[in-house]
């Protein structure tokens, strides 16, 4: 079976017999969950998601289209296929056609049921590709964090909505102290592993509102919202530490004990106006770092030891 058409599809209807009879035969291909009742239907849909709902226009508690408007307030993507006889289609089909993508009439006839599950799964197949090609445009292929060309989309749009609310925000550029040392002595290999590891330390220390993103080679930047240089650097030096207490694979082949990280900070509007000159500045600022001994965290004129 393709990938794709192990979808979810959630069937609404008062009419028992019917919702049960489309549930068994959808059953044999797909994930599918029936109900009677709108209420009971939503808390499903609050607990697992489904991509295509057939709906009646009738429930056991509610009018069907009460219950679909509530259903895409949940997910906004799925797909709605509605289920009724020719003369309730007729009456209100100026009004459904603005909820609904298809519909099916009662009684149900297998042939039109394949028929309308082959263009509501189609639709969903292209929609969960586009979704997964616009992933792995952003993404970093090793890490899974985001990546230089997004990184770039996204500080000049935070620099836009800080200029617009007058309020600040800080980076962090971030280098692994040793790793070439590291890669070299224990192979590429452990290396990829290694930066997959650091990489997911890096998204589980920041907070919510944070960004994390593969700069390059062992570099990674965070972007910082709403955060101020005073700020940023106790955020810097709480990363370090976490940092510094993993326990990595493959140190004693190195001579070491712990790894550390040397990081850069710069901070909008005080250290720049424009995407390149928040780069340069911590770059060079991480690079100072770096050639204070390492595992500091350096800002215009200033660098902090942890």
């Amino acid at each position: 079976m393709n990938l794709y058409s192990n979808l979810g599809i959630l069937i609404v209807d008062k009419d028992e017999p019917t919702c049960h009879r489309i549930g068994v035969y959808l059953s044999k291909k797909y994930w599918v969950w029936t109900f009677n009742s709108g209420k009971e239907a939503l808390a499903k849909l609050k607990q697992v998601q489904a991509d295509i709902l057939i709906s009646a226009l009738k429930l056991k508690d509610m009018e069907g289209l009460n219950f679909i408007k509530k259903a895409n307030k949940i997910f906004p993507k799925i797909y709605v296929i509605i289920i009724a006889s020719s003369a309730d289609l007729s009456k209100k089909m100026e009004q459904l056609k603005d909820i609904a993508y298809d519909f099916i009439t009662k009684p149900v006839d297998e042939k039109q049921l394949n028929l309308v599950l082959k263009r509501a799964v189609g639709h969903q197949q292209l929609l969960k590709k586009k979704e997964i090609y616009k992933e792995l445009s952003i993404l970093d292929h090793l890490t899974r964090v985001y990546n230089r060309r997004y990184l770039d989309l996204m500080l000049a749009r935070e620099i836009e909505r800080s200029k617009r609310v007058s309020r600040p925000f800080s980076l962090m550029m971030i280098d692994i102290d040793n790793f070439k040392e590291y890669n070299d002595k224990i192979g590429h290999p452990a290396g990829d592993s290694f930066l997959k590891k650091f990489a997911h330390l890096l998204m589980k220390s920041s907070r919510i509102l944070d960004s994390v993103y593969r700069y390059g080679g062992d570099e990674f930047l965070v972007l910082l919202p709403e955060t101020s240089k005073k700020d940023a650097i106790y955020l810097a030096k709480r990363i370090q530490s976490v940092v510094k207490e993993e326990k990595f694979e493959g140190l004693e082949k190195i001579s070491r004990s712990r790894f550390t990280i040397s990081i850069g900070l710069a901070s909008f509007p005080e250290d720049g106006f424009s995407t390149e000159a928040l780069l340069t500045l911590a770059d060079r600022m991480m690079f100072k770092a770096k050639k204070l001994t390492r595992n500091k965290v350096c800002f215009q004129g200033q660098a902090v030891t942890n």
